[in-house]
């Protein structure tokens, strides 16, 4: 029997000292200036923050641990040990990749390439089950933080399409810093009583014959810090959505991969299969990506009759009055609004009190209201979907550093 109680016990112990490391907090930094630049482009854009830099920060700390708890527990289950992984080589040659375009850092594609060079030419030796089955738990790991989380903080945002005008749509940006315990195998003589026995049947993963034929060879836990990113729009569905819909591919392919894994570690022809498999299906899923949102209709386009709501701001009176993305505010006190200059005639007035005509999303009509005396309202916290191209919008562009210099030499 699998001894869950004391391997939770061992990485709940092992966890703090990954939060500890200076490297945690790196990447911490990383994530507030990310969440940083966002919350820039949302003010230029809007006039407004919706959620604070230190308040994603916040979430991103408390999902990716959970997501590191997850990890680790996958880890010890399958036996995955990074003890011939071939990182040394995988992390340099990601770094090269991402220098021709950013999605290229996966380490789905370096470890791929890698894992194929290895099983070739012989040279380096890596332990190609291991590489991507460690491949295969990150990416289940981002899955899951993708499913539960990856919607949380988005950022409403304005596109320019080619048949709708400028049309509203979300910016999916979420970077998760996940301590995670890891496997290595080392060999030393300790004690029998301070071991935790294994059933026969682990590892699932099974390292290279040869590292386990001393008989002081044993599976130590030690803390690492993995760095997660999502990144996506949202313009056909909501943000749930999309990054359900997102997750569960992604999830289909680390459970495919781990599988291929298992079998790599026992069948060198499926160490190929796995090789391939890693970067070629997870670029497919790129590609998927992209195209799945062009053949539909975007969700927020400009109605033609009243103003619709693309996302509210966090405490502002349109949330308390229970108004979300894809509402049109029909008229505010009896009044029209048709345009946003109607709109802001009518909160100019400084109303102590506010009622609402809107159309939701089901076709139903509701009528919120809210008693502002003495102090009035002007600003009803609503970000709406523009009605001209007058408006700052993103132009989605993701080039590499070398595509950046090549076009900065041909001006």
């Amino acid at each position: 029997m699998f001894p869950f109680f004391k391997i939770i016990y061992l990485i709940l112990q092992g966890l703090p000292w990954a939060i500890l490391s200076p490297f945690f907090w790196i990447v911490i930094l990383l994530v507030w200036t990310q969440y940083k630049r966002t919350a820039e482009m949302e003010k230029k854009m809007f006039g407004t923050i919706k959620i604070k830099p230190q308040e994603k920060v916040l979430y991103a700390i408390f999902y990716g641990c959970l997501g590191g708890l997850v990890g680790s527990l996958v880890v010890m289950l399958l036996g995955v040990s990074i003890t011939e992984a071939g990182l040394v080589y995988v992390w340099p040659l990601a770094l090269l990749l991402m220098l021709i375009h950013p999605h290229l850092m996966c380490f789905s594609y370096a470890g791929g390439l890698v894992s194929l060079f290895s099983l070739i030419f012989g040279f380096p030796r890596v332990d190609v089950a291991g590489l991507m089955a460690l491949v295969a738990v990150l990416h289940l790991v981002e899955s899951t933080l993708i499913f539960f989380a990856g919607y949380i903080n988005t950022a409403p945002i304005f596109i320019k399409s080619e048949k709708y005008g400028i049309i509203g749509g979300f910016s999916l940006q979420e970077f998760w810093p996940v301590p995670i315990m890891l496997l290595t195998i080392v060999t030393a003589q300790i004690p029998q009583q301070t071991l935790i026995r294994m059933p026969d049947w682990w590892p699932l993963i099974k390292p290279f014959p040869d590292v386990l034929k001393n008989p002081n060879a044993i599976f130590m836990m030690f803390p690492v810090v993995a760095a997660l990113g999502y990144g996506d729009i949202a313009l056909t569905m909501t943000p749930r959505n999309r990054c359900r819909s997102s997750a569960l591919n992604l999830l289909a392919f680390s459970g495919i991969l781990l599988f291929l894994s298992v079998l790599a570690s026992r069948y060198r022809i499926f160490a190929f299969i796995a090789a391939t498999f890693a970067p070629v299906a997870h670029e497919l899923l790129i590609i998927y990506g992209k195209i799945s949102q062009k053949g539909e209709k975007p969700l927020f386009i400009h109605p033609p009759q009243g103003q619709m709501v693309l996302d509210v701001v966090k405490g502002s009176p349109a949330e308390k009055m229970g108004l979300g993305p894809g509402d049109i505010i029909l008229s505010v006190n009896d009044k029209p609004v048709n345009t946003p200059q109607e709109l802001k005639q009518v909160l100019d007035a400084f109303p102590t009190f506010l009622w609402l005509a809107v159309k939701k999303s089901n076709g139903e009509i509701k009528n919120p209201e809210m008693n502002a005396y003495p102090d009035g309202i002007n600003f009803l916290g609503a970000i709406l979907v523009p009605d001209d191209e007058n408006v700052t919008y993103v132009v989605m562009e993701e080039a590499g550093i070398f595509s950046r210099l090549i076009r900065w030499l041909k001006k």
